[in-house]
């Protein structure tokens, strides 16, 4: 039974509790966690040197854990690593879980074919997604066709080790080596393709010594992975020519991980803190980054590391693997099974160079998967018995931290029964629900953001203390953009003090947003910018200017559009076209009495990723909030694209947008 503990992890994390999307509901968090705690917990595992790095070396893992939890401690968000630093210390040790479990050879055999099951079921899955419902790449279970490829990478090494079996159960590793590669081919993957082709490479030139008929069976997938690599030459040319769309965008978080990296290159922001803090460092490209885009991680593992730890973490984040692979190479004609020492390898090393382009770790899927990767090299490279240990200092662990975790998991539990009562039409039972979650977990900035939206719908309830609590939520979400123009948007309501700084900073984090400035130019009419920050606002949503708020500032209105009409970088065909579709003040008073609409913020909705899911890993709560009226006649003509997607617009035109000027630099929003 033990032998089926890795396969069963795998599947539970691969097509339910580990995936992008359905990982993130509180059933799948309990499950996830309870799952790994009580596989140490069970399976057991040595607590001294967990992953046999030996006298060089077996500190590392202790040392990593200590640079997490020291930049946790000193991270202006801790409360964003509090759960990668009580797992850690899981995912360090289940490798020789694994181990334990694949120790004899009976138990190695059963658990690679139900591991070849699951590979082959996930791909499957994702390939009759794809032709029978018509999505535009693989994509399924995992959620996005990049996290599919490189979870099919790091496992179809292990996968095809039952062909080596005679019988029927070698159909089974043929069927999950030839589906992943085609779902991994399917997927269009750029990461998954160069993963792909290196474990080609590397298996031809190391499995090529064993014989002919392997090193056959070696040249022909190194052939294969050559040439459909071909077919993403087209890409790489558009790459090299700067004009692909995705690298633009992964370069512009490149470049934001590097900024933050050097604010604080010792301790980094802590573990986790990449989504709630990197729209400080992040300058987005018009055109390529929409506004609202909500930035859950940093699309590659070493930046995201060095940005989430610092130098210290980084080394030794790189130092654990390296040398666990070194060890394990030095073993590989020693061990139980050679064969199952280097797919485990091969695929641990697939998974690092797929790893280059993302750093999803929230997606526990994928180091699930690295584990498994990992604990198939010790298992294979083992030899003897290993010298017994106390199994209690882990299972000590173990109930520890599945105790420090019962809250968070309760507070998400209430979260979603909270999302499920609004959905059903009862306010009052979501209110209470999330009024729960915010007390089990009150440094979470998502509760109190969407407790404060709850309230601000009752009538006759005190405003002044719901943007209170909106701004606690801002405060303790450091640089998520949405938080704090939430926190504007209610403190204006309240005539709060702050509620300028607020926006400011909402604009700051978000520069292609149109309410922030928009509703800057609201708090202070008659300040100097504000002809500056209505200009934003248009360049940004042209509906805007068939707000009703001009016809009481008809002056400023034209003000507004004459900085349209200066304002540098954007299409001159495009400010034409809107400064003409503007009505000067006065000229058709019956537009400006007419019936009325309203511009609404979408939270959640109308998004390729909704803000609840990627940013703080919580179900999408989806709400339309009515901010501004407009007049409907006029809407007509202002059925302009923001100018950012203008072809003449270049990147000057929001890189120094009015906000970004005057606003303190990321380290100082940043800093407590």
């Amino acid at each position: 039974m033990a032998g089926l503990v890795p396969a069963l992890l795998l599947a539970l994390f691969g097509v339910w509790c580990g995936t992008f999307a359905w990982g993130a509901a509180a059933p799948a968090g309990a499950v996830a966690a309870g799952a790994l705690l009580a596989t140490l917990f069970w399976i057991g595992a040595p607590w001294r040197d967990p992953l046999r790095l030996g006298s060089a070396g077996w500190l590392l893992p202790a040392a990593l854990w200590i640079a997490a939890a020291a930049s946790a401690w000193a991270s202006p968000v801790p409360r964003a690593g509090r759960v990668a630093v009580l797992l850690l210390p899981a995912f360090l040790g289940l490798p020789s879980a694994v181990e334990r479990c694949w120790r004899r050879e009976a138990d190695r055999r059963r658990g690679l074919r139900a591991l070849a099951l699951v590979v082959a079921g996930v791909a499957l899955w994702a390939l009759l997604d794809w032709w029978l419902l018509g999505s535009p790449r693989p994509a399924m279970p995992l959620g996005h066709h990049n996290l599919l490829a490189a979870w099919l990478v790091i496992l179809l090494p292990l996968a095809v080790l039952p062909a080596r079996e005679p019988g029927p159960w070698r159909l089974s590793g043929l069927a999950a080596g030839g589906l992943a590669l085609l779902a991994i081919l399917a997927s269009r993957s750029l990461a998954g393709f160069v993963a792909l082709a290196l474990e080609a490479a590397v298996g031809f030139v190391v499995r090529g010594s064993g014989g002919e008929r392997q090193r056959r069976w070696w040249a022909i997938l190194l052939a294969l992975a050559l040439l459909v690599s071909f077919v993403q030459l087209p890409r790489v040319l558009r790459i090299a020519s700067g004009q692909d769309p995705s690298t633009r965008a992964r370069s512009a978080y490149w470049e934001a991980g590097w900024k933050g990296f050097m604010a604080r290159p010792l301790l980094g922001w802590g573990p986790g803190s990449a989504a709630w803090t990197a729209a400080a460092f992040l300058t987005p490209v018009p055109g390529v980054n929409p506004w609202g885009e909500a930035v859950g991680e940093l699309h590659s593992l070493p930046v995201q590391l060095a940005y989430e730890l610092g130098l210290t973490g980084l080394l030794l984040a790189l130092a654990v693997p390296v040398l666990f692979f070194a060890r394990r190479t030095a073993e590989r004609q020693e061990g139980r099974d050679p064969a199952l020492l280097a797919a485990g390898l091969l695929g641990f090393g697939g998974g690092a160079v797929a790893a280059l382009g993302s750093g999803a770790l929230a997606v526990t899927a994928l180091p699930v998967a690295a584990v498994v990767a990992a604990g198939a090299a010790l298992a294979g490279s083992g030899r003897g018995r290993a010298r017994p240990e106390s199994p209690w200092p882990v299972r000590v662990y173990a109930v520890a931290a599945l105790l420090a975790l019962a809250p968070l998991e309760i507070a998400r539990w209430h979260y979603d029964r909270a999302v499920a009562a609004d959905s059903a039409g009862h306010a009052a039972q979501a209110e209470s629900e999330l009024a729960e979650a915010l007390r089990l977990d009150p440094r979470f900035p998502l509760y109190s953001m969407r407790l404060a939206l709850l309230r601000n719908r009752r009538p006759g309830e005190d405003a002044a203390a719901n943007a209170e609590l909106a701004r606690r939520g801002a405060v303790a979400g450091r640089a998520v953009p949405p938080l704090w123009l939430v926190a504007g948007v209610l403190g204006y309501s309240a005539q709060r003090p702050w509620a300028g700084a607020a926006l400011e900073k909402a604009c700051r984090l978000d520069p292609l947003n149109p309410f922030p400035p928009f509703y800057e130019v609201l708090v202070e009419p008659g300040a100097a910018p504000a002809a500056e920050r209505g200009a934003h606002a248009l360049l940004a949503e042209p509906r805007l200017a068939a707000a009703v708020f001009w016809q009481r500032h008809p002056e400023l209105l034209g003000r507004t559009l004459e900085a349209v009409r200066a304002w540098p970088g954007v299409d001159a065909g495009w400010k034409q076209v809107l400064i003409a579709a503007v009505s000067p003040p006065g000229a058709s008073s019956a537009e400006r009495r007419g019936p009325t609409a309203r511009l609404s913020l979408g939270i959640d909705t109308g998004q390729a990723v909704p803000v609840s899911l990627a940013i703080f890993r919580r179900s999408p709560w989806k709400a339309e909030w009515d901010l501004v009226q407009l007049h409907a006649a006029l809407l007509g003509r202002l059925s302009l694209p923001p100018a950012a997607a203008a072809p003449g617009t270049s990147a000057v035109a929001f890189a120094s947008v009015p906000c970004r000027r005057r606003s303190a630099g990321a380290q100082d929003l940043l800093t407590p």
